[in-house]
């Protein structure tokens, strides 16, 4: 019996070392920033009572998947003119696969945005040598990024208003400017100087200032454009729990912090929502 304490906290020890793995190797996939991106697409939608249909949503989740799949895999070898191995390519080719299947049916306008992200997707970071592309404009990477995410989260809101389809995509555009905050004070150590991303040009002080203001400014929007009350609330949660994460963020956090618990955000949003309209 005197042993059996020890043995429970090593044999908890070692499961949460491989918990951490896993989710370390689930990260590392990009898997995680895609079901993200799916979230994110499929809750402006739901929020409008809009049908977003299964090809779409194949679309939004391969090409997003292997965007990030070319972004972290397949530049740095290609610039460095590595060889690449067959679990690298196989996700990539799987991805792009799949959002061919989900692109083929939609109309014209949806293949123009998603051609327009590409580009952009591109020239973020170009596979011609370190240092190319949009992500090494001063202060401009984080609006590229979060207009790649609005644009796709629009895809299926073109039927609305023309005002409430404005209203959303500021919505959007702002949600993913203080969703990417705290990844920006996290990388605040890593970036260089030349950058001169916003938590170089305010300091950590100034971003978190900002984002609470710019989550504030998000609910008032969302009080506009969220026509049911119990999904209102579930968004007001999300951003309260975003100004949490961005309030508790430094560089000395885990990377986990960012890459799973604040990267899931959309996720969990958009499970809160289902769960609230469907009990």
């Amino acid at each position: 019996m005197l042993t059996a304490k020890p043995y429970v906290i090593n044999t908890f020890g070692i499961f949460a070392i491989h918990i951490g793995k896993l989710l370390q190797r689930y990260t590392s996939s990009n898997l995680h920033v895609a079901l993200a991106l799916w979230a994110f697409c499929y809750v402006f939608a739901f929020q409008q009572g809009v049908p977003f249909s299964f090809s779409l949503q194949c679309a939004v989740f391969g090409f997003g998947w292997a965007a990030y799949q070319y972004l972290h895999v397949f530049v740095p070898f290609l610039y460095k003119q590595q060889s690449l191995i067959l679990k690298k390519v196989f996700p990539f080719v799987l991805a792009l696969s799949l959002g061919f299947y989900g692109l083929i049916s939609q109309p014209v306008f949806i293949w123009i945005a998603f051609g327009f992200v590409g580009v952009l997707t591109f020239c973020y970071a170009l596979p011609l040598g370190a240092k190319m592309g949009l992500r090494f404009v001063p202060t401009l990477k984080i609006f590229v990024v979060a207009l790649c995410w609005a644009v796709l989260a629009m895809l299926s809101l073109f039927g609305l208003s023309k005002k409430v389809f404005i209203l959303l995509l500021l919505k959007a555009l702002l949600w993913m400017i203080c969703l990417i905050l705290p990844f920006e004070l996290r990388d605040i150590q890593k970036d260089e100087k030349f950058l001169k991303t916003l938590p170089q040009l305010l300091g950590v002080h100034g971003v978190k200032l900002l984002g609470f203001i710019l989550i504030g400014f998000v609910g008032f929007v969302g009080y506009y454009t969220v026509p049911v009350n119990n999904l209102l609330w579930v968004e007001w949660g999300m951003l309260l729990l975003l100004g949490i994460s961005l309030y508790s963020m430094s560089s000395k956090r885990s990377p986990m912090f960012t890459s799973f618990w604040v990267e899931g955000i959309p996720i969990l949003w958009l499970a809160v929502s289902l769960w609230v309209s469907y009990t």
